[in-house]
């Protein structure tokens, strides 16, 4: 796992090592345990490491030196020692006993393209080829690990967060208001936007070749609903534990402690299942809320009893609270609106102190239907007749009654699905998710940003019009719709960001590709019937305790809005009142200390405050530079 940086073309020897470096600074955390470049007449790389697989090898930039090729890259390639068995039955010689080494020998013999079909993994890697001065960027087909890229001014910068081209004095960028608004409405930055103008992220899936100053895009793969599985129930179960059990065995493989982060849910305990087997001694780590609503770390006990694992639990507290979201928004350059990004790091700032790298559970709702909507498809249909403005009157009244900030409380609920009335049912889930229903929109923003880019037919519509025309099945669509957007964008882009800003990896072995493609051939009927995730709990039997099996969804939440009148209201209040809010150029500031403070006299506006500091945040990180 790493970071990594670069640009194209060349400048001189000195100028390049100063421009690396001052990209290299700001992601230090992806790689403490050391650092590389490179550069010649033609290119300049940079590269962090943390060190995973073979601890003496696999440093990089990695270049060939008859050719000229080169390759930084950050991630892992699962099944990577099959793949260098194969290369040296072919009389192809490795230096070492790295994964890097692995993909970097393949590319060389095979091309970039046929490598992509060939291997599985979390990754993005940018190679140079020499012979045609060709640059290749690639990313896994999910998204688990990301890559920036900007054509400006003829020349090419790309790097493993936004800061890194930002900081490069090649560079100067703007805010890019599409982007905002697409947030706004999705609390995450969709498509290959960023916040930056100019500045793209590398799609899941998708490889970019650069030459003669032009870019092609082109996907190597995409998620294929195929719904033609015609295997019975038994069958299938018995493939998902082989597909799983593989999966968890070849992410254990690494020459470094490697733990599991236990939340008490059935998929992070089904991984811990699997984990057992091949490790024995592998440790758990649970974060507890105070909050009994939103606590699962009983749940969790009560796995890691099960299965004889050992259980390390941590206490989400103010004092850690306020440290770790002091260490996030010092680096977050990419809003995402999930406060859930705070006890994730704290979990992995919890799991640092004893592995390096750490499995989780992520993935398995989004292949296999694990969102509460999911069962309730045919009440979103009947909904999306009745008129929106019954939403908004439903949303309005309920925005102004007080409550306890208990997990998925009855009025919470009931003001968030009246946003999805009178909507598409594809699309109501995601207008549930978001942060601003159409009456705050008119009431915090200023009229002419609403005018010019809240027009009716936003992000949200636009999604759902696309995904229908591809399916005709709602369940595909959402399902879709999720993991493509959602999973990417908030789910992965959290746990990375998180997990990497404490120099930890974290693996996912529902991701695997196989099991991803098995879960796209299933009917939907194994999927949702009557419960979520239907065929995973079948799979739990015998496995894990019978509660945790029957156990309903629960997010890893925390009680945000009553963290916002106590731990986080001095805080939150400094910024978002200041009379230099970056925000301020689209945001009505009397509306917005008038949010404050209802939500400080009892009113729960959490979202909408979030948002707007975690996006306030990040344009400041981004300004600095640009």
């Amino acid at each position: 796992m790493c970071g990594f940086v670069g640009f194209f073309p060349s400048i001189n020897e000195g100028t390049d090592k100063n421009y690396l470096y001052k990209m290299l600074s700001p992601i230090n955390h992806r790689g403490p345990d050391s650092t590389g470049i490179f550069r010649n007449k033609n290119i300049a790389m940079g590269h962090h490491r943390l060190s995973i697989i073979d601890l003496k090898g696999g440093n990089q930039p990695l270049v060939d030196q008859s050719s000229g090729d080169c390759l930084v890259f950050n991630g892992e390639i699962y099944g990577y020692k099959n793949h260098a068995e194969n290369l040296r039955k072919k009389g192809i010689s490795l230096k070492d006993n790295s994964d890097t080494e692995v993909l970097f020998k393949l590319i060389i013999n095979y091309g970039v393209y046929e490598t992509l079909q060939k291997i599985d993994g979390m990754f993005a890697f940018v190679y140079y080829k020499a012979s045609d001065n060709t640059i290749w960027l690639a990313r896994d087909r999910v998204g688990e690990k990301p890559l920036y890229y900007t054509q400006y001014n003829n020349i090419f910068l790309f790097g493993s967060e936004i800061k890194t081209i930002t900081s490069n004095p090649l560079f100067n960028g703007s805010i890019n208001f599409s982007a905002i608004n697409d947030y706004l409405n999705l609390d995450y930055i969709p498509f290959n936007k960023t916040l930056i103008h100019n500045v793209n992220k590398v799609l899941p899936g998708e490889c970019i070749k650069y030459s003669n100053n032009k870019i092609n895009n082109f996907k190597y793969w995409q998620y294929n609903q195929k719904n033609k599985n015609t295997d019975s129930k038994s069958s299938c179960i018995n493939k998902l534990d082989k597909l799983l059990d593989n999966s968890v065995k070849t992410r254990l493989i690494a020459d470094v402690p490697v733990g599991l982060f236990l939340s008490g849910g059935i998929d992070s305990s089904l991984i811990a299942h699997y984990c057992k087997k091949y490790s024995s001694n592998i440790k758990t780590f649970t974060i507890k809320m105070e909050e009994k609503t939103y606590d699962e770390s009983n749940y969790a006990e009560n796995v890691a009893k099960h299965l004889g694992l050992k259980n390390i639990c941590h206490t989400f507290d103010n004092i850690e609270l306020l440290n770790s979201l002091s260490a996030i928004e010092e680096k977050l350059d990419e809003p995402i609106n999930d406060p859930s990004i705070l006890p994730t790091y704290m979990v992995s700032n919890l799991a640092k102190e004893h592995v390096k790298v750490a499995l989780s559970g992520d993935g398995a709702d989004e292949l296999f239907g694990g969102y509460a909507p999911f069962k309730y498809i045919s009440a979103m249909r009947i909904l999306n007749y009745f008129p929106k403005s019954l939403g908004n009157f439903l949303y309005h009244n309920f925005s102004k009654l007080s409550h306890e900030d208990n997990y998925m409380n009855l009025i919470f609920l009931i003001k968030h699905i009246s946003k999805g009335i009178g909507h598409k049912p594809n699309q109501q889930t995601f207008r549930w998710m978001s942060s601003f229903a159409s009456l705050d929109v008119k009431r915090v923003f200023m009229k002419d940003f609403v005018e010019r880019h809240f027009s009716e037919k936003n992000i949200i519509d636009v999604l759902s019009t696309n995904y229908a025309e591809e399916d005709p099945n709602l369940h595909n669509q959402i399902l879709k719709m999720f993991f493509e957007n959602y999973l990417p964008n908030d789910i992965l882009a959290k746990v990375d960001r998180a997990s990497m800003y404490n120099s930890l990896e974290v693996r996912s072995p529902f991701l695997d590709k196989d099991l991803i493609e098995f879960a796209g051939s299933l009917n939907n009927n194994l999927k949702i019937k009557g419960e979520t995730k239907y065929i995973l709990r079948e799979l739990c039997k015998n496995k894990i305790p019978k509660n945790i099996v029957k156990r309903k969804k629960h997010g890893f939440a925390i009680p945000l809005s009553e963290i916002l009148r106590t731990s986080l209201k001095e805080k939150i209040s400094d910024t978002l009142t200041a009379r230099n809010l970056k925000i301020l150029d689209f945001v009505n500031r009397d509306a917005l200390i008038e949010v404050i403070n209802n939500h400080n006299n009892g009113k729960d506006n959490r979202k909408i405050i979030w948002s707007l500091y975690i996006l306030e945040k990040c344009i400041q990180k981004t300004l600095i530079n640009c």
